[in-house]
C-alpha cells in the first residue's frame, strides 16, 4: 500500500478552556483526585452525522452530556466516504455544533465504522502450556491472542477487532478468565472483525480534515449493543438489529458474547426510495410522507385511509397536492421491511449460533422508529423483538434516549471505559481488542497513513 494519499494538514485551531461546571461537594472531590478528558463519540452515517461530548466522573462514568451535533451527512453512500471534502464539511459542522453547546472544544473522537466492506469470521487457536507447573498466566493469554489474528484475508483487509471469547482448558469448555487456572493445553475461541483498508483509511482522512483525530475506530453494532441490550439478553442470547440509512448492522450474541456480525447493504434509504417510486414524489417528500404517515404492517391499516400532502416542486410556480392511500403505503413500506428482516434471519441461520438465541430481536436505529416494526420483525423471524432505546446505567443525565444516538451513546460508553483504564494522566492509546488496526506497533491512529496495512 502506497503512502501517496494523505491528508491535509489542518491548522490548529485555538483551543478554549473548560468552563467549570457546578457539582455536588462528593462529585468534586472526587475530581480533584482524577479529572478525565471528556469522551466524545462520532457517528458517521449514511443519512446524518452524530457528535456526542460527553464528562466523566472521578470513577470514569459518563457523568454530564456537554454537547450534542446533529447534521445530515454529505459525501457518505451505505456507511463509506464516496466524497472526502464534503464528508468532512458535514463532521466539521457536527462537532462545532457539539462544540458550541459545549463551552469547549475537543480534540480526538472515537468513531463508529460500517458499510458492506465489513466482514467478520470465528477462529479457535490452542498452545501447549509452556510453564512447568502448569498454571496459565496473562503471557499465555498474549500469546493466543496474538495467534488469533493471525491468519490469512485479502491484503485490502484490515483487523479491526479481535475479541476473545471463550477458553478450553484441557477439554473443558466455557472458562472466561483462565489466568491462574492450570492446564497442559489451552485453547481460545475469538470473533474477528475486518473492514477495507481504503474504506477506514479515507474515514479517518475526513475525520482528520475535520479537525479531529481518531482515538479508536468500533464496529458499530458492538456500540449499539453497548448502549441498547441488558446483562440478561446477552447471557441468554440476542439479535442486534440497527437499521440506519444506507446499511442494517447486525450483531449476535449468545453467553454473553459477540458471536457473529454483518453489515447489509439495506437500510431506511430504500423504504424512502420505494415510496419515491410508488407515488411518484421527490425524494424529501417520500422521507417526510415515511415518517410522518408510515406503518411496517399493511393489516393494520383500515383501506379506506387516506391521506393528502402538499408538495413543493423545484421550479414549479405552485405547490403539488398528493392524494394516496395509507394502506397503499404501508404495503409498500411493509414489502422492503420484510426483506430487511429475511436478510437478519438468513444471516442468523447460517451463523450457527440461531438456536442460542432464547432473548429474541432487539430493533434499534433510525429507521426503527417506523409504526409496527417489531410486529414485523417478529413475524418474520418467529422471535420475540423489542425496540432499542440507548440506556446508560452510571446516572448520567441528558443522554439522548432515542434510537438514532444509540451507536453514538454506545460510542460514549465504549470510550469512557477505555478512557478510565488507561487513567487520568495517561496518554490516549489503543484498545487490546483494536492493537491490530495497521500494525501493532503503532500507537495512534493517525500514524496508520503510509503502512503497509498488512495483517
Amino acid at each position: 500500500m502506497t503512502d501517496d494519499i494523505k491528508p491535509e494538514k489542518q491548522k490548529k485551531r485555538p483551543r478554549k478552556k473548560r468552563k467549570p461546571e457546578k457539582m455536588s461537594g462528593e462529585q468534586a472531590a472526587g475530581l480533584a483526585d482524577a479529572v478525565y478528558p471528556p469522551v466524545v463519540a462520532l457517528d458517521v452515517g449514511t443519512t446524518k452525522i452524530a457528535c456526542l461530548i460527553c464528562e466523566l466522573d472521578d470513577k470514569g462514568n459518563l457523568w454530564r452530556l456537554a454537547g450534542l451535533g446533529h447534521v445530515p451527512a454529505k459525501g457518505m453512500h451505505k456507511g463509506v466516504v464516496v466524497d472526502l471534502e464534503e464528508a468532512a464539511a458535514s463532521i466539521r459542522s457536527s462537532l462545532q455544533e457539539a462544540e458550541e453547546s459545549a463551552g469547549f472544544e475537543v480534540r480526538e473522537a472515537f468513531v463508529g465504522v460500517a458499510g458492506a466492506h465489513v466482514v467478520s469470521l470465528n477462529r479457535r487457536v490452542s498452545i501447549s502450556n509452556p510453564n512447568e507447573d502448569g498454571q496459565v498466566t496473562t503471557a499465555e493469554r498474549e500469546a493466543l491472542l496474538k495467534k488469533l489474528k493471525q491468519v490469512d484475508v485479502s491484503r485490502d483487509l484490515q483487523l479491526i477487532h479481535a475479541l476473545p471469547r471463550d477458553y478450553n482448558l484441557d477439554g473443558q469448555d466455557g472458562i472466561r478468565r483462565p489466568v491462574g487456572m492450570w492446564a497442559r493445553k489451552i485453547e481460545m475461541e475469538g470473533h474477528l472483525v475486518f473492514g477495507a483498508i481504503n474504506s477506514i483509511q479515507n474515514l479517518v482522512a475526513a475525520v482528520q480534515q475535520a479537525g479531529l483525530s481518531t482515538e479508536d475506530i468500533v464496529l458499530e453494532p458492538l456500540a449499539s449493543s453497548e448502549a441498547c441490550l441488558d446483562e440478561q439478553e446477552l447471557q441468554s442470547g440476542v439479535i442486534l438489529v440497527d437499521i440506519g440509512g444506507g446499511t442494517t448492522d447486525v450483531a449476535m450474541f449468545a453467553n454473553g458474547r459477540l458471536v457473529h456480525t454483518a453489515v447489509l447493504p439495506v437500510g431506511g434509504n430504500h423504504i424512502t426510495r420505494d415510496i419515491s417510486v410508488g407515488l411518484k414524489v421527490p425524494l424529501a417528500a417520500a422521507e417526510d410522507i415515511k415518517l410522518k404517515y408510515g406503518h411496517a404492517q399493511s393489516h393494520l391499516v383500515e383501506d379506506i385511509e387516506m391521506a393528502r400532502v402538499s408538495i413543493t416542486v423545484p421550479g414549479a410556480a405552485e405547490e403539488r397536492t398528493v392524494t394516496f392511500s395509507k394502506k397503499f403505503l404501508s404495503r409498500v413500506i411493509e414489502a422492503r421491511v420484510a426483506e430487511i428482516f429475511s436478510l437478519v434471519i438468513r444471516q442468523a441461520r447460517d451463523s450457527g449460533y440461531l438456536s442460542s438465541v432464547a432473548a429474541g430481536m432487539v430493533v434499534t436505529g433510525g429507521s426503527s422508529q417506523l409504526e409496527g416494526i417489531c410486529g414485523l420483525a417478529g413475524n418474520v423471524t418467529k422471535l420475540p423483538a423489542r425496540l432499542g432505546v440507548p440506556t446508560v446505567v452510571s446516572g448520567a443525565v441528558d443522554i439522548p434516549g432515542n434510537p438514532v444516538y444509540a451507536t453514538a451513546v454506545g460510542l460514549l460508553l465504549y470510550g469512557s471505559r477505555h478512557i478510565f483504564s488507561r487513567g487520568p494522566s495517561q496518554p490516549p492509546e489503543l484498545s487490546i481488542t483494536t492493537v491490530g488496526l495497521w500494525n501493532e506497533v503503532l500507537a495512534k491512529v493517525k500514524g496508520w497513513f503510509g503502512q503497509s496495512g498488512k495483517t
